[in-house]
């Protein structure tokens, strides 16, 4: 199973039953408090920072890279739809966890489907506080993804 932290140096690739390589993606998000982001994607979470000019911040997030630039004249925060991490169901059950302690409000509560069959998967989603929504996964074969 692939098992993805919060705080792996880049590049971290993982193998899938030798059939798939993951590789680390960048995403760029534009967030109205980069201390608030701060707070909730270094401390709350735990994952690593890496560059920080000031303006902006890089973090490894679950193996791939976000960097979170300030909201600025002429780059205006809006939230994304939704991305998130596909965890083990250990990790996802303490990432659960762990919001539920700090009172992170779920947006969807967390839920598990076909619980004790090779297709269990599991998913909850909040939102950080630039209203980005974030949904956590799991699934006990990764494999049953593919549809193949």
């Amino acid at each position: 199973m692939v098992r993805l932290h919060c705080t792996p140096s880049l590049p971290q690739l993982a193998e899938v039953k030798n059939t798939l390589m993951i590789k680390p993606f960048h995403l760029s998000l534009v967030v109205p408090s980069l201390d608030e982001a701060k707070e909730f994607y270094i401390n709350l979470i735990g994952c690593k920072k890496g560059r920080d000019t000031g303006n902006w911040i890089d973090i490894i997030f679950f193996g791939h890279q976000i960097t979170l630039h300030q909201e600025r004249e002429g780059m205006v925060a809006m939230p994304i739809d939704h991305f998130g991490a596909i965890l083990d169901k250990q990790e996802w059950n303490n990432i659960s966890g762990l919001f539920s302690s700090h009172g992170v409000k779920f947006e969807m509560s967390p839920s598990i489907k076909q619980e004790g069959t090779g297709t269990e998967s599991g998913k909850f989603i909040v939102k950080d506080p630039a209203d980005n929504v974030l949904e956590f996964k799991y699934y006990v074969d990764f494999n049953t993804t593919f549809n193949c």
